[in-house]
């Protein structure tokens, strides 16, 4: 199967994405999530009242990680649609899934930014009211985007097939890729399910992520490997 040039440079896109996704979720949840995930609801409402544009730049990045992901779906589907259109197609549905239920889900960030600004006014709700009305959002949020993760993760899956098929990557990492994307599919499900256990089940994420970021680098420095044919060793 030969590799167009026009394939070579949509894996390199790709390869950028799979890594620019990460960065910009790491800034975005640094700030609203990991940094302040120990403080209580007032502490955090106090930060978040006082670093404002700080808080909806940090979401921003959130939102621009989604598009991304979007980008990153059509990448993929340039490069694997001339293994099997119909399989590249569905693949590129999915993700594209993910981004859209990714990006809608911000709504809920933004409306839980809202209320911790609504702390600063006295009398309006007590503490307590606004600390649940807060976890309410965060619910809603988290439940879309683990509804995005699993679609982002069938999508991976097929696509890693195609991987796999076309040997533009090595076997290990096509195969990686599947395990990793399947696994991440029930993780993503059991978060929804039993969102208590959201912490230790994202321990089960891990190795997709360290896929996804393999993949990348493969991409970005080896990039797509010619598929060995008979003739070829000839």
């Amino acid at each position: 199967m030969t590799i167009t040039q026009e394939q070579r440079n949509y894996a390199r896109l790709a390869g950028i994405l799979f890594l620019l996704n990460y960065v910009l979720q790491s800034i975005g949840d640094g700030v609203t999530i990991q940094s302040r995930g120990g403080e209580s609801f007032a502490e955090t409402a106090r930060f978040a009242a006082e670093n404002a544009v700080l808080w909806r730049f940090a979401l921003l990045n959130v939102g621009l990680a989604w598009i991304a992901i979007g980008i990153l779906a059509f990448a993929l589907y340039a490069v694997l649609e001339p293994v099997n259109r119909r399989l590249a197609q569905l693949a590129l549905v999915l993700r594209l899934g993910a981004s859209f239920v990714g990006a809608a889900s911000l709504m809920f960030r933004v409306a839980q930014a809202r209320l911790y600004s609504a702390s600063k006014t006295e009398g309006l709700f007590t503490t307590e009211q606004l600390s649940t009305l807060a976890a309410v959002t965060q619910r809603g949020a988290s439940a879309g985007v683990e509804t995005a993760w699993m679609l982002l993760a069938a999508g991976s899956l097929l696509f890693f097939v195609l991987f796999l098929r076309s040997r533009y990557l090595p076997r290990a990492l096509a195969w990686s890729g599947i395990v990793a994307s399947a696994l991440f599919v029930a993780t993503s499900a059991a978060m929804f399910v039993f969102p208590q256990r959201t912490d230790e089940l994202k321990l089960f994420g891990v190795p997709f992520f360290l896929v996804e970021v393999v993949t990348a680098l493969w991409l970005l420095i080896k990039g797509l490997q010619p598929r060995v044919t008979g003739e070829a060793k000839a």
